[in-house]
């Protein structure tokens, strides 16, 4: 077990003579005490377990790079749980205390006790002394999930109509809160501010948890989980039946750490309709929504998370499968797509993989990522150029999803190579510094003083690319600053409607849940062809959904064979804007549907011409799209994650830039050999290989 002593450092605890394998400043990573299907230790008998065998299994969750201990334990007893936590902290693992629910509101009732009332805090303080008592007893405490998992709202059965929240209501907004949200459906004004103050009592209630367990025990980082799908632009027509909740505007000042819990591989990613059934690219939604959760720890300066969901029937009985177990490489794929998008903690759900080949390959994707050292978790995700809106007021006042756009972001993150979320209300706020690029896929609906920002942001040397024009307001009032912007003066902006999500069982039929009433019609896209020359390149591909729009100023750069404009550039002032006369997540995924290799190659091919048209080199970017790069950085050492995102091709050349130093080395962590690379455009350029299932860490040094 070399792997313990790599693992030890000195001045790590010691307790009851045993020795400590794990240093203080380990990446942290968090597992529960359960069987392991290969090494030493519980195999899956009868407890209880003699000591020996409890040791052997802690042993063996640290070499395969795991430091923190899941409690409470499960499947054992308390007086045995409570062993299992003593031996390993002596072996140095932390300790994760896992609990919930002392806000006292959840997802289907208002709550008992309403978050305004001045008896609210109250109770929740006795809650907090009784239900966290058993805490204070852990030495090596880390983290405490002191919320309900997966908060929103389920339906509106959940609002507070309390006398308290009428009283709040009528204080913030000046007239008396609607008496349901039925009764607002005809003023937009109204409906807005009603869905918007209901979504906001959580936030309000988890301020006053936050300060309260902080009082009762300040140790540990206080975690709250953020829910796969309906806090992200999935709620409407979904779980929670109405779209109403999203995590930027909820903010971040009542955790420490947000913690993200998604699992492409083990279950499914919410899609809607036929996205669902045909989920391609596998990776997109969790590249779409961890960066929305980025954007909120970065924001506020708080700790990224994200759950790890595991090969083991305790959680995924109705998705296991042969198929899903010769995905061997699943947990190593998603926890490196974690870390590489900022994720500093890992916790895994549920119990240790109960595959050996899924548990060792874990394991030595996790020892790569404790070899990489406590530098890794200085190094932040890098800023992106560019910045992906996120239409909060759209979501909700035309009620329709906001997640299969995850489809666009993908093919601009891969086109670009990094690719950020922003939200309506930074734009309103006019936080857009460090941005160079804006892209506006499906917004049809925006905030006036957000629109008002983007166009100075284009005024003042700024680019936004965009396939559809908003031409509503946050009230559904005529919008009207952006269309000059783009060099037209109409544009269309429809797009298919999907309905449903689509669950794939395996140990069952599979099933559509949440589906469209029966006998609802369902339109095929509408399919055109793009041809033409642009930019030094000759295109001819599939577009669905052409959007006809009637050009002013601006030059049609690339046409449909219909003669309709399937690329209008304009320059503004210092700035630039770039329109794709087409919807683009349903163009990106028809190239899936029909398997149209070339076709997807030629649409990310527009898209980084439009990027380089605009003269904005991303930091990183690799030349196979199938296989992600992405860095985090200091100003004086990098990491660089090369993940394969089911690519065929294992090769591609990784591009990297403007990090704030001199890059001079380039190591593979695994190997600790060199990686040869040549200077490029004021940056460097190295050719690197990952096999189908593989993951590369390289370190970037000055």
């Amino acid at each position: 077990m070399a792997i313990l002593g790599a693992l030890a450092a000195p001045g790590a605890e010691r307790a009851a003579g045993a020795p400590a394998l794990v240093p203080d400043n380990a990446f942290p990573a968090c597992i529960q005490f359960s069987p392991v299907p290969s090494g030493k230790g519980w195999k899956g008998e009868k407890p209880p377990l003699p000591a020996a065998v409890r040791e052997d299994t802690l042993r063996n969750l640290i070499e395969h790079g795991f430091n923190v201990l899941y409690y409470p334990v499960g499947g054992l007893s308390e007086t045995e749980g409570q062993e299992v936590l003593a031996a390993a902290e002596a072996l140095g693992m932390k300790v994760n205390y896992m609990t919930g629910g002392f806000e006292m509101f959840d997802r289907e009732h208002p709550p008992a006790i309403s978050v305004y009332s001045p008896r609210y805090a109250e109770e929740v303080r006795k809650r907090v002394e009784a239900g966290l008592a058993p805490m204070k007893a852990i030495r090596r405490l880390y983290s405490v999930f002191p919320f309900q998992d997966e908060p929103f709202h389920a339906s509106p059965a959940a609002f507070d109509y309390s006398s308290d929240a009428k009283a709040e209501f009528n204080r913030r907004y000046g007239y008396p809160m609607p008496a349901s949200l039925d009764s607002a459906r005809s003023d937009p004004k109204q409906w807005l501010d009603l869905l918007n103050f209901q979504s906001e009592t959580f936030r309000d209630g988890w301020r006053q948890v936050y300060r309260i367990v902080k009082a009762f025990d300040p140790r540990p980082r206080i975690v709250l989980t953020h829910d796969s799908h309906g806090t992200f632009g999935a709620g409407v027509k979904s779980d929670s039946r109405v779209a109403i909740d999203d995590v930027f505007h909820w903010g971040g000042d009542f955790a420490d750490v947000f913690i993200y819990d998604i699992y492409p591989y083990t279950m499914f990613d919410y899609r809607y309709g036929e996205c669902g059934r045909l989920p391609k690219p596998r990776i997109s939604q969790l590249h779409y929504t961890i960066s929305q959760l980025r954007n909120v720890t970065a924001t506020y300066g708080k700790e990224l998370a994200f759950w790890v969901g595991t090969y083991n029937k305790a959680w995924f009985k109705d998705f296991l499968s042969p198929a899903k177990q010769q995905e061997y490489w699943g947990e190593r794929e998603v926890a490196y797509t974690a870390i590489a998008q900022g994720a500093n903690f890992l916790v895994t759900g549920l119990d240790v993989p109960e595959d050996a080949r899924h548990w060792e390959d874990f394991g030595q994707a996790m020892r790569v990522i404790q070899k990489a050292g406590p530098g890794l978790l200085q190094a932040p995700k890098v800023k992106a150029k560019a910045g992906f809106v996120f239409p909060r007021s759209q979501y909700l006042q035309l009620q329709e999803e906001c997640f299969n756009v995850g489809l666009s972001f993908e093919l601009f993150l891969r086109a670009f190579g990094e690719l950020d979320i922003l939200h309506e209300d930074q734009l309103k706020a006019n936080q857009l510094a460090g941005y160079e690029v804006l892209v506006l896929c499906d917004v049809k609906l925006l905030a006036e003083q957000a629109a008002r920002n983007i166009e100075q942001f284009v005024r003042h040397g700024g680019t936004v690319i965009a396939d559809c024009v908003p031409q509503l307001n946050e009230y559904k009032k005529p919008l009207n600053t952006l269309l000059p912007l783009f060099g037209v003066s109409g544009a269309a902006t429809e797009r298919s409607v999907q309905e449903g999500h689509w669950v794939p069982y395996t140990t069952r039929d599979p099933i559509m849940v949440n589906a469209a009433a029966a006998g609802t019609k369902t339109a095929s896209p509408a399919l055109a062809d793009a041809a033409g020359k642009a930019f030094g390149h000759r295109y001819e591909f599939k577009v669905a959904n052409p959007r006809a729009c009637e050009v002013a100023a601006g030059k049609v750069r690339l046409g449909l064979k219909s003669g309709q404009p399937a690329l209008i550039s304009h320059r503004v002032g210092a700035g630039r804007t770039y329109l794709l006369g087409f919807c683009v997540q349903e163009s990106y995924f028809q190239t899936y549907r029909d398997a149209d290799m070339p076709a997807r190659g030629q649409l990310c091919s527009l898209i980084g011409d439009l990027f380089h048209d605009a003269k904005a080199r991303p930091h990183i970017r690799s030349s196979n799209p199938d296989i992600e790069a992405s860095v985090r950085a200091t100003s004086t050492e990098g990491y660089v994650f090369v993940i394969n995102h089911e690519a065929a091709q294992p090769q591609a050349t990784v591009q990297l830039a403007d990090l704030g130093f001199r890059i001079k080395r380039l190591v593979d962590i695994e190997s600790g050999e060199p990686v040869p690379f040549r200077s490029s455009r004021g940056g460097i350029e190295f050719p690197i290989t990952a096999a189908f299932g593989s993951t590369r860490l390289l370190r970037v040094l000055p």
